[in-house]
């Protein structure tokens, strides 16, 4: 095709494609993913749209915030190199950072993003920048919290259901030997809980459940408490650093406030004809460093303690206290 007088010097479409023609700065602007080209000595020279609307600071904003963007909570090797890079004190022969890792921004909450670094070098082979991209997965880390809270849940009363129960009692166990500090963990039977189901049907079953589960949850209100609806009616909680008077006292509150909740039982001869349950408390004292012994030890103390307070006819606290010595 001919390019007639005034056109001659304007490039066509077909010429422009050519990596000559190319307008790369113009096609990062318009694309989601976040980037920061940042000096050795952590100046930015480039802060693309796309970081603006994810950290939500205008790009003259952001270059003072970098020092503060990444969020160091526990010890983290990609977290820890890539908040040198920003900060300009990264060593540009350590691995770089390559994972999803939490940031600041200026909406207060922190952002979840994949981050990808690379180094640039000129001609020589001597490295100048880094180049940072940044790209949000908030609603993929959401999604995969969403997923792991009904994994975790008991989803008629909301506790922890039994897997997490178990997951939750190894951490803290393992805590507990590490520091030498007390743990209880106290089991709740509901008593005659079947013939309740079968006298007045399943949605009186469920509305107990969840009242008692309502009980647990205000009782576990320390952020290590782990409240749990381990079977179907029994529930359980563990109380990290709880003495066994601790364990004692709240056995008891638990065993009194399910009763003081009038839940008609009939056939719950035990309770004159109102749910009870038979409370069972077991407190583990580590006095020794290396210890080995098994949370299970605990757990099966605390189910003991459960089953004779029902072979004794139910609606009753038994509590015992266990010295972990090898």
């Amino acid at each position: 095709m001919m390019v007639s007088g005034s056109n001659r010097d304007t490039p066509s479409g077909t010429d422009l494609l050519h990596p000559s023609g190319i307008d790369f700065e113009t096609l990062v602007k318009l694309g989601n993913e976040a980037i920061i080209l940042i000096g050795l000595n952590g100046a930015p020279a480039f802060i693309s749209p796309a970081a603006e609307r994810l950290f939500g600071w205008s790009a003259e904003k952001l270059a003072d915030h970098l020092s503060d963007l990444v969020y160091l909570a526990s010890p983290d090797a990609d977290a820890d190199h890539l908040h040198r890079i920003l900060c300009g004190s990264a060593n540009a022969q350590s691995p770089l950072p390559h994972a999803d890792l939490q940031l600041r921004s200026a909406f207060g909450p922190l952002v979840w993003a994949e981050v990808s670094t690379h180094l640039l070098r000129d001609g020589s082979g001597t490295a100048y920048a880094f180049a940072v991209y940044f790209r949000s997965i908030s609603k993929r880390k959401e999604l995969e919290s969403l997923l792991d809270a009904a994994t975790q849940t008991d989803p008629l009363t909301g506790l922890l259901n039994r897997r997490a129960f178990e997951e939750g009692l190894k951490r803290e166990w393992a805590i507990a030997l590490r520091e030498k500090t007390h743990t209880s963990l106290i089991k709740v039977s509901l008593d005659r809980f079947e013939a309740l189901a079968e006298h007045f049907g399943p949605d009186a079953a469920e509305d107990c459940l969840t009242r008692v589960a309502e009980t647990l949850k205000e009782t576990a209100r320390r952020p290590a408490d782990i409240a749990a609806r381990t079977a179907t009616a029994e529930f359980s909680l563990l109380l990290p650093r709880t003495h066994q008077m601790g364990a004692e006292t709240i056995s008891a509150y638990l065993h009194v406030a399910i009763q003081d909740l009038g839940i008609p039982n009939p056939d719950n001869t035990a309770g004159n004809g109102i749910m009870t349950a038979s409370v069972g408390a077991a407190c583990a004292v580590v006095e020794q460093t290396g210890i080995s012994e098994s949370c299970e030890m605990i757990l099966a103390a605390a189910e003991n303690c459960v089953f004779q307070a029902r072979q004794e006819g139910g609606n009753r606290v038994k509590t015992v206290l266990n010295h972990l010595t090898r």
